[in-house]
C-alpha cells in the first residue's frame, strides 16, 4: 500500500513539473504593457456604411402658392365676371341687404331665384364661407346669372350659374392699389393740429404718438417750433375706392433742436419693432405717462400735503384727469398687488423685471381680472382714475420704483428694448435705405438732414 501511493505521488510530480516550467518561460517571455491613460473604447462603425451608395432622388415639398397669384381678381359688378368666366352675358346687378333672421337661401329667393338653383347654388358657397356666420346688413350683389358678397377677410365670393359645369363658386382677390405719403410739419400748439393741417390719417397718426411716446412726453415737452415728418402707406380698395389699411413706415422728429427718428422693421413675418438708424429700439421698457389727455398737478419731490399740510417727501408724480379715464400698464409684467391700500385707495402694483416696478393709485375701480398673479401687457387698460384714499380729487398717483426704491418717473433713465439681431441689421440698413429713397422721390427734404430756418421754427 505504501509503495502503491509513493508511485501516485511520483507520478503526478512528474506531470506537473513540465506544466510549471512552461508557465516560467512564457512569463519571461511576457512584457509589461505601459499606458499614458484610459484607453478610449473603439467607435462603432457606421451600418449605414456596410450598404452599397446608390443615389436617391427627393422631392422637396412645393411651397405654397401665393394667394394672389392663383385666383381672379374681383370685379366691379357680378355681371362683368360672369362675362369674363363664361364668354356670355347676364342680367345687370341688383343689391340686396340680408335681413335679420334670414339666410343666404331666402335672400336669393327674394331675388326671384327657383328652389332648385337656390339649393344648388348655396351648396357652391357652402364650400367657400360658413354661410352661419354671415353678419345681418351684408351686401350681395345678384344677377340672374350668380351672385357675389364681400367676407370678413376682404376678399370676394362668388357664385356663377355656368352654363356647361352649373353652379360653381370661387373667392377673388380684391384689387387693391398702394400708396405712400410723406408729410412733415412744424408745431404751433399741438401735435394734432398739427397733423390735421397737413391731412395725416388718424391711424398713422396714433401709431407715430405710440412710437414717439417711449421718447416723448407730448402734453409737456412739446414747444412750439418743434417739428414731425412721417412716411406711411395707405391701401386703398380700387373697386370702392375705401381706405382698407394705413401702414407707418417712417417717424421722425424733431424736439427742442434734438432729432429722432425711427423706422419700421419686419422680423420675418413674426413681429414688427420701431428702431433708430443704427438699430435701437424705440421700445422703452416703460412708458413714462400712463394715461392720455392728464394734466400733471403735482411733480415728485417735496411739498406741502393737501390734506395734512405738513411738508412731506412725494414720492410720485400726479396726474389729474375726469374719474373713469383709463389707466394703462406702463409695461408688461405681473400684478403683484390690487385692491384697498389704506391712503393710496384702490392701488395696483406691476413688477417688471428683477429692476422695475410700477403702482397706480386712488382709482375709481380696477379693471375686470386686474388680481396679483394676472400678466398684463403694456398699454393693456388696467384702472380707472378716480379719488379714493386720502385725495382731494380725481387724479391718477403713478410711481415708479428701481430695485424697490420709489424714483421719479418723468426724469429716471429707462433702457430701451432689444437691439436689431447682429444678422438681420443688414436688411434693416437696407430698409432704411428704401425709406430714404421713398422720401427723395416725392420731392421732400427730411428735416434729419437739415437745420430747419427760424422761421420754420416759429423764431423771429
Amino acid at each position: 500500500m505504501i509503495r502503491t501511493m509513493a508511485r501516485l505521488k511520483a507520478g503526478r510530480t512528474a506531470l506537473i513539473a513540465p506544466a510549471l516550467a512552461l508557465l516560467a518561460s512564457a512569463a519571461s517571455a511576457m512584457e509589461p504593457v505601459r499606458s499614458d491613460g484610459m484607453p478610449l473604447p473603439q467607435s462603432k462603425p457606421d451600418l449605414a456604411l456596410l450598404y452599397p451608395a446608390e443615389p436617391v432622388d427627393i422631392s422637396l415639398p412645393v411651397p405654397r402658392p401665393d394667394p394672389q397669384t392663383i385666383l381672379p381678381r374681383a370685379t366691379r359688378t357680378v355681371a362683368e365676371m360672369y362675362l369674363q368666366q363664361t364668354g356670355t352675358e347676364t342680367g345687370k346687378d341688383a343689391l340686396y341687404t340680408l335681413k335679420n333672421g334670414e339666410g343666404l337661401g331666402k335672400l336669393l329667393r327674394r331675388a326671384g331665384y327657383e328652389a332648385t338653383d337656390v339649393a344648388a347654388a348655396v351648396d357652391a358657397v357652402s364650400g367657400r364661407a360658413s354661410l352661419r356666420a354671415l353678419p345681418v346688413g351684408l351686401d350681395v350683389r345678384v344677377t340672374p346669372g350668380g351672385f357675389a358678397f364681400t367676407t370678413r377677410n376682404g376678399r370676394d365670393i362668388f357664385a356663377i350659374d355656368d352654363p356647361e359645369e352649373g353652379w360653381v363658386a370661387f373667392s377673388a382677390i380684391r384689387p387693391v392699389e398702394r400708396y405712400l405719403s410723406f408729410a412733415q410739419g412744424v408745431i404751433n400748439d399741438s401735435i394734432y393740429r398739427a397733423a390735421a393741417d397737413s391731412n395725416i390719417p388718424d391711424d398713422a397718426l396714433a401709431e407715430y404718438v405710440r412710437i414717439m411716446g417711449f421718447s416723448v412726453d407730448f402734453q409737456r415737452e412739446i414747444r412750439s417750433g418743434d417739428a414731425f415728418e412721417l412716411l406711411y402707406e395707405q391701401q386703398i380698395d380700387q373697386i370702392s375706392g375705401e381706405k382698407i389699411a394705413t401702414k407707418l413706415h417712417y417717424a421722425g422728429l424733431m424736439l427742442s433742436g434734438s432729432q429722432l427718428g425711427f423706422y419700421r422693421f419686419d422680423h420675418d413675418g413674426s413681429r414688427v419693432g420701431w428702431y433708430d438708424r443704427n438699430g435701437n429700439s424705440a421700445a422703452r421698457t416703460l412708458i413714462r405717462t400712463p394715461i392720455s389727455g392728464a394734466r400733471l398737478s403735482s411733480s415728485y419731490g417735496m411739498r406741502k400735503h393737501p390734506i395734512s399740510g405738513y411738508n412731506r417727501m412725494h414720492k410720485g408724480v400726479d396726474f389729474a384727469a375726469p374719474t373713469g379715464t383709463p389707466i394703462i400698464a406702463a409695461g408688461s409684467g405681473v400684478v403683484t398687488k390690487s385692491g384697498w391700500l389704506g391712503s393710496y385707495g384702490r392701488y395696483i402694483r406691476i413688477r417688471h423685471n428683477s429692476t422695475y416696478d410700477t403702482a397706480y393709485a386712488h382709482m375709481s375701480r380696477i379693471a375686470r381680472g386686474i388680481t396679483p398673479g394676472r400678466r398684463v401687457e403694456q398699454g393693456q387698460i388696467i384702472g380707472y382714475v378716480g379719488s379714493s384714499g386720502r385725495s382731494t380729487g380725481p387724479h391718477l398717483h403713478y410711481e415708479i420704483l428701481v430695485n424697490n426704491r420709489k424714483v421719479n418717473p418723468l426724469t429716471v433713465s429707462l433702457p430701451t428694448g432689444e437691439k436689431i439681431p447682429a444678422e438681420l441689421l443688414a436688411d434693416f440698413r437696407s430698409q432704411v435705405e428704401l425709406v430714404e429713397a421713398e422720401v427723395l422721390a416725392t420731392g421732400s427734404v427730411r428735416f434729419a438732414a437739415m437745420e430747419l430756418l427760424p422761421s420754420e421754427r416759429g423764431v423771429n
